[in-house]
């Protein structure tokens, strides 16, 4: 496998969801040194064990939920401004040129985009004469119907882009971003980014004894040969892992772009969080799930909300900028905890997580980010100290250090977040509704 072959096959796993042996594989093919024994016996033998340890076959998708496209929606409204109108339209189907088809085909019937209300927006027949429309009336209806038909689905199809770019940014910080020139032609670099960016992409399990840390000997293995190698993309893997010695090798002016980057992540995500709490009677003190929360969509952008916030953390104490958490320092957002985990942890002798304390006392983090209220870092300790939480463990008032290594456990089959030890079995229990919290289905059970 030549490098640029490596570099290729690596880099598009950032995107998708392959488990952390199957990149493990990919990075055993990537390093010949690996299958030579020159980079050493100990990583040779944990790349053999990480292949080893996984069915060859999962029942969970290897890639995230892809935005539903309107390749159908744009076909037909190009065949209807054809045919009716002698009008041709935008060329694309993402949100952003559905968009534009649908404001094009607007002003071709002289409608205000927005106003879709079939009884008030419509032009009547002096209206359209006056508008240069000769079209017949039922043929002006059925494009004014299609034109609020295009205008909703562009909505949609732009919220399920923010909501995967949230997904990603959540799961693999700004991994995802890369470019194959990002790793500056560095195959090691790209070998630990992959690696790395695929244990952190786990799924959640049912649990209350906490997840597995995405930091493993593996990864730490992968970083000890980048760090002895000068061609190192240090730019590359900062997108990923924001440790301070990794930080120092970047230039301040690699440094303030990705403080803005993530400072943007931040802001653009704190306001949506804004939007999804006043949708429902989201209970923002006890932090549990009722019924009509739309906890999904609250939770994927808490987790990207928190993984900018740590990022942005490590970036201004990096740049020798900490004056500034003496003036502003949002807090951390908290994920929507299910009632039956929450009622678990009371059994357990757990009760509120202390977390939840220190969520209560501060001011919401979107407050702080418009200027509304005020959150510093000495507010972050004292809140933190009251509920018993260490602050910089806990990531509340520092980035994570990350310098522990977690122990290599093989990625469990899950159905649900439940750990079930055959993935043949657990499509199984998945296709029936176990776990699902719905009724089962009989016909496949």
């Amino acid at each position: 496998m030549t490098d640029t072959d490596a570099l290729a096959s690596l880099h598009a796993t950032l995107v998708s969801r392959e488990t952390p042996e199957t990149v493990a594989q990919l990075v055993r093919e990537a390093l010949p040194e690996i299958r030579k024994g020159s980079l050493g016996e100990r990583l040779r033998q944990m790349i053999n064990l990480s292949t080893k340890a996984r069915f060859g076959w999962s029942s969970m998708s290897d890639r995230f939920q892809p935005v539903v496209g309107a390749e159908r929606q744009i076909d037909k409204a190009r065949e209807l401004a054809l045919l009716f109108l002698g009008e041709t339209l935008p060329e694309g189907a993402d949100a952003a040129a559905l968009d534009a088809v649908a404001g094009q085909l607007s002003h071709l019937i002289g409608r205000t985009p927005g106003q879709a209300r079939f009884d008030a927006d419509r032009l009547d027949k002096a209206g359209r004469r006056d508008a240069g429309l000769t079209l017949s009336r039922r043929r002006y209806d059925k494009l004014f119907r299609l034109v609020g038909r295009l205008e909703a689905k562009a909505r949609r199809m732009q919220r399920q882009e923010e909501n995967l770019a949230a997904v990603l940014v959540g799961k693999s910080a700004l991994a995802p971003r890369l470019s194959l020139d990002d790793f500056a032609g560095h195959v090691p670099s790209a070998a630990f980014v992959a690696y790395l960016s695929a244990r952190m992409k786990l799924r959640s399990e049912f649990t209350i004894s906490g997840q597995q840390k995405p930091f493993d000997h593996l990864a730490a293995a992968l970083l000890a040969q980048c760090e002895r190698d000068p061609k190192t993309s240090w730019w590359a893997i900062a997108h990923i892992f924001p440790r301070a010695d990794v930080l120092a090798r970047l230039t301040d002016e690699q440094k303030g772009r990705l403080l803005g980057q993530w400072f943007d992540i931040l802001s653009v995500t704190a306001e949506r969080l804004v939007e999804v709490s006043e949708r429902t009677s989201m209970d923002l003190e006890t932090m549990i799930v009722r019924r009509g929360d739309d906890s999904s969509t609250w939770n994927l952008l808490a987790g990207a909300f928190n993984r900018a916030r740590d990022h942005w953390i490590a970036l201004v104490a990096a740049l020798d900028a900490d004056a500034l958490f003496d003036a502003m320092m949002p807090g951390k957002v908290l994920r929507l905890m299910a009632a039956d985990v929450a009622a678990w942890h009371r059994e357990t002798g757990g009760g509120v997580h202390p977390d939840t304390v220190v969520w209560k006392t501060l001011p919401r983090p979107w407050l702080v980010l418009r200027g509304e209220q005020i959150c510093t870092r000495a507010d972050i300790v004292s809140a933190c100290e009251t509920a018993g939480v260490d602050p910089v463990k806990s990531g509340w008032s520092a980035s994570r250090p990350r310098t522990s290594v977690a122990t290599f456990r093989p990625t469990p089959e899950l159905v649900h977040g439940v750990s079930v030890n055959n993935p043949y079995f657990a499509a199984y229990l998945r296709q029936g509704g176990v776990f699902s919290g719905k009724a089962l289905r009989g016909d496949e059970l």
